[in-house]
């Protein structure tokens, strides 16, 4: 605890503020500069924060808000698995949904920042892997029937003491993941970052003095506080309940999964609760959620809807209330539940289900629902590459688009999804083509795919990739084919996704949203994918907006004067063409 009696001037809170902003950076820079896989030198699909000793978020760090709205779970889980037998030097591994951590393929390291014999941080890095040992070479088993088919588990060990490898430990990561070198390249650059933190923040401490650091981390808490208490108490007071539908892929479930939510906003306390309770037993697939998954889908979704001057931090985390139960595929997972997709289907839908409740609460907020799941555009690919004479493993994300309109705004194209929310680097074809036997054919907006209504959602992609000279085994966890994106506020869906196979035939055959496919040379891989939702009534979108879309190649003319009711002013003139080739 900090002297209650030392008060920091505003000067200081910004200066230090913007030094943990700083040190988060500078994690992800090195890891991002090291990383060996293209997940993340290139997709960046990692986050790199910090918390306190008392498992405080300060800020919520560089990376997605899937990884990084619940971080301090895993500190947290490092302190009830090891007391005080934490030291100076150590580093901890961990990918259980169990303890603390997001799914099993993304794997964080945690270790504890000592200054002159004091804890005073753990310094955090979260990566997603390309291969964690599953049965078939993904990272999101969204058919795993329970615990025991996703892979190795490493529950929160200790990979280093004082800062040497626990070398039995890294052998045994390497000898249950595919493309091992790869995963020991990725694993020295997540230490790389967590180090960086650990030396960052000493020198923090040497420089700013360790009673200002630690009058700091109460103080800026209080204020995250009360900015968050503050945004609420100028919501108005409501209580809703809301169902959405996921595509149905498990028995019992087949005309759709159902995501269930009740908000209450109450402005005079300045909380918002989240009740998850009411949501259907865990399920027989790797879809069900974890503590942390959904720990930070409603933090991200709720603080989207409160605005940026609200610090990210546990302070405004601590406004919001969220109820789960165990045994539930959105709440706490019952071991031994699989999880391995525990970031993708089922979050996608709870963040933009949140989001959008807002709509009901306020005219100024509020989005539609986006894309869900992975479209077969950003699948892992494996195989054997013959110009290297290597075995590769890998996640591509290209197209990874149909961000859902909002309140005020059309949707944003490189959303993505809510669990990433732009926060994941759509990869280069070139570099893609590079690193796997491929040729991306195709790689456009799909016209007509975005969610109609004042505003509209952005559009999904078209996509076709080609094998070249190797079979490559392509593993796809998509949604939003049975349930596309929803509207909201009278907008309409985005359009749905689908996937097809083109033999050497030139023949189709469709794929379902989950499927491990192998491709022979010459064979393609047709991806749509899926378009944001629309916000809003079609009938007051702008003629100027729509004029603009058709100009753009991104809505035909015979979509507009469907959904919009659209004749072109001068019937005789020229439109220019809705394909790809006018992008």
């Amino acid at each position: 605890m900090s002297d209650p009696s030392q008060t920091l001037d505003q000067l200081t809170m910004v200066v230090l503020q913007k030094r943990f902003e700083a040190i988060n950076r500078e994690m992800a820079y090195t890891l991002a500069r090291t990383g060996r896989s293209g997940v993340l030198n290139t997709a960046l699909d990692f986050s790199c924060t910090m918390t306190d000793a008392r498992h405080r978020t300060v800020s919520a760090g560089q990376g997605l808000p899937i990884h990084t709205g619940a971080a301090h779970l895993v500190p947290k889980a490092v302190r009830d698995r090891y007391g005080d037998n934490v030291r100076e030097g150590d580093c901890f591994i961990n990918n259980s949904s169990y303890l603390g951590n997001t799914h099993c393929a993304d794997v964080t390291l945690c270790a504890p920042v000592f200054f002159d014999g004091r804890l005073m941080f753990f310094s955090i890095a979260r990566a997603h892997l390309s291969d964690i040992g599953f049965p078939t070479p993904t990272t999101y088993g969204s058919l795993c029937r329970d615990y025991y088919a996703e892979g190795l588990t490493l529950p929160c060990l200790r990979i280093q003491a004082d800062y040497r490898d626990n070398f039995e430990l890294v052998e045994l990561c390497k000898a249950n993941i595919r493309a091992p070198e790869q995963f020991y390249g990725d694993y020295l650059a997540m230490v790389g970052a967590v180090r960086t933190g650990e030396r960052r923040a000493r020198e923090m401490c040497e420089r700013s003095g360790v009673e200002t650091v630690l009058a700091f981390l109460d103080q800026y808490q209080e204020y995250a506080s009360m900015m968050a208490k503050s945004a609420i108490s100028r919501l108005p007071a409501a209580t809703l309940s809301k169902r959405a539908m996921h595509d149905g892929v498990s028995e019992g479930f087949e005309s759709g999964l159902p995501i269930s939510a009740t908000m209450t906003v109450d402005p005079t306390a300045g909380e918002i609760t989240i009740d998850l309770t009411d949501n259907i037993d865990c399920l027989p697939i790797g879809l069900n959620m974890t503590e942390a998954t959904v720990t930070a889908s409603c933090l991200t979704a709720v603080l989207n809807m409160l605005g940026p001057d609200v610090p990210r931090a546990s302070g405004s985390f601590d406004r919001v209330r969220i109820k789960m139960r165990e045994n539930s595929a959105i709440g706490l997972p019952r071991f031994p539940a699989a999880t391995s997709s525990a970031t993708t289907n089922l979050a996608h839908i709870l963040i933009d289900h949140i989001q959008a409740m807002f709509a009901e609460v306020t005219d100024t907020r509020g989005t539609a629902y986006g894309t869900v799941g992975n479209p077969a555009s950003a699948p892992c690919v494996s195989g054997f590459d013959s110009r290297r004479q290597a075995p590769f493993v890998n996640q591509m994300v290209l197209g990874y688009w149909g961000g859902p309109a909002l309140a005020g705004h059309d949707g944003w194209l490189t959303y993505g999804s809510g669990t990433t929310q732009g926060m994941l680097s759509q990869s280069s074809v070139e570099v893609m083509e590079q690193q796997q036997p491929l040729i991306i054919e195709k790689l456009e907006l799909r016209p007509d795919s975005g969610g109609a209504g004042e505003w509209e959602g952005a559009q999904g992609c078209d996509c076709v990739i080609r094998v070249r000279d190797d079979a490559v085994t392509f593993s796809v966890n998509s949604g939003g084919e049975q349930f596309p994106p929803a509207g909201v506020a009278g907008g309409l869906p985005g359009g749905q996704t689908r996937t097809w196979k083109r033999d050497l035939s030139g023949a189709l055959s469709e794929l379902p949203i989950f499927f491990d496919v192998t491709l022979r040379p010459g064979e393609r891989l047709i991806a749509h994918g899926s378009g944001g939702g629309g916000f809003g009534d079609p009938g007051k979108r702008s003629r100027e907006k729509i004029e603009k879309s058709i100009s753009e190649g991104l809505l035909t003319e015979a979509h507009a004067a469907r959904l919009y009711g659209y004749a072109r002013a001068d019937p005789t003139a020229g439109s220019r063409p809705c394909s790809g080739d006018a992008l």
